[in-house]
């Protein structure tokens, strides 16, 4: 992970800690690497239970850097703000509700956990537990197991 990244991780999670609505973060994709500096973006799932509110408290209230552009897209039960920071970091803030986290993920959610899956804050232990559990079972059918 690229030392501007780990800055952005870190005032994030600072921040969301602080946020009642937001319940868990991880890390997906080949960001969640820390050995991998080449990828220049960041994804993260956002547990909350508030989405609107979690988009908006991103948009308007993350104190990291002037946002250059910003977009947000509804795909199904997960609200998706891409942002493109004045600094050049383009991150993806995906947001879902806790029952999300059990359904069978697939598309581009369920190849993004494959590449890379790293929780690092969550309100309530295991809360991520069913994305393990997932990306567990996809290994051991490739792996024959």
């Amino acid at each position: 992970m690229r030392p501007d990244h780990y800055s952005l991780l870190y005032r994030f999670v600072t921040w969301a800690g602080g946020q009642p609505h937001i319940d868990g973060i991880a890390l997906i994709g080949p960001c969640a690497d820390d050995e991998n500096e080449e990828v220049t973006e960041m994804s993260f799932v956002i547990v909350s239970d508030k989405k609107t509110k979690t988009a908006e408290a991103i948009l308007h209230q993350f104190p990291f850097d002037a946002i250059e552009q910003a977009m947000k897209e509804e795909r199904g039960a997960l609200t998706s703000i891409r942002i493109e920071y004045g600094s050049g970091i383009e991150v993806d803030f995906g947001i879902v509700e806790e029952s999300w986290l059990t359904g069978e993920l697939e598309g581009a959610a369920a190849a993004s956990a494959m590449e890379g899956f790293k929780v690092i804050w969550e309100k309530e232990e295991e809360l991520f537990q069913p994305i393990a559990a997932f990306i567990e079972r996809q290994k051991s059918r490739f792996e024959g197991g």
